[in-house]
């Protein structure tokens, strides 16, 4: 008989049975069963359950498969004379395609940065030969000045004539006026032709920009990687339970 009873202990629900199994050597086990079952019928139905149970303490690693028409106990020592190896596990991984997409074009203000030196001056109050004096320091100091650019531009009236300002007015010549003596009372004027300058408006200039880059059409990739490498489980010694 492969399985034989060696004591019972009675708990409040169940019993636990000690027992030993010949399997690959006698081997001292316990497990607990119902209450009103009988030990030795009970084991002796899960025999099979047993075997793969011992082997699972022996073989804690073991990723063992359901061989088709085998039993649980049959794969798990099929699994051993094929060299207790867990196989090969891998994985594909795909990044799918990915149509070639257009670059995505801005525009904005063109922006001139540049540096800008300016003096500053700082006062204070010193103590000189026992005296004390306001005392004033200078110094240059330089700064960046984004400065946006602008494009000076005719302006026009509505009938197509270009607008001007009058810069300096038009002046008239004048004789000098004198007095029934001769003399000078005003002095004479020379004429001066009006001086005007176009009208002018600022438009902003322009830049184009790329906002995100041109990208071109990538195939679907595929890659398959091994996330766990054959590997043989070591068998780990049994260990006796006792009472």
């Amino acid at each position: 008989m492969a399985i034989t009873i060696n004591n019972t202990r009675e708990n409040d629900t169940d019993q636990t049975v000690f027992f030993s199994i010949d399997f690959d050597g006698e081997k001292s086990w316990h497990g607990d069963i119902p209450k009103d079952a009988d030990p030795q019928a009970h084991l002796d139905a899960m025999e099979d359950t047993l075997k793969c149970g011992i082997l699972r303490k022996q073989y804690p690693e073991a990723d063992v498969s359901q061989l088709e028409d085998k039993t649980a106990l049959e794969s798990f020592e099929a699994w051993i004379a094929g060299g207790a190896k867990n196989a090969e596990i891998t994985e594909t991984i795909t990044t799918p395609a990915q149509p070639a997409v257009d670059a995505v074009m801005g525009e904005r203000q063109v922006v001139v940065d540049s540096e800008e030196e300016s003096e500053v001056s700082t006062t204070e109050i010193v103590e000189v030969d026992g005296k004390f004096v306001e005392k004033t320091t200078t110094e240059t100091v330089t700064k960046s000045v984004s400065t946006p650019q602008f494009t000076e531009h005719q302006l026009y009236n509505e009938d197509g004539t270009p607008q001007t300002r009058v810069v300096t007015a038009a002046v008239e010549a004048k004789d000098a006026v004198l007095d029934d003596e001769g003399a000078e009372i005003e002095p004479a004027v020379e004429a001066v032709e009006e001086v005007t300058e176009p009208v002018l408006h600022s438009v902003p200039t322009m830049e184009s920009y790329t906002i995100s880059e041109a990208t071109e059409t990538v195939a679907e990739q595929s890659e398959t990687i091994i996330t766990r490498p054959e590997t043989v489980v070591e068998k780990v010694a049994w260990k006796d339970t006792s009472e």
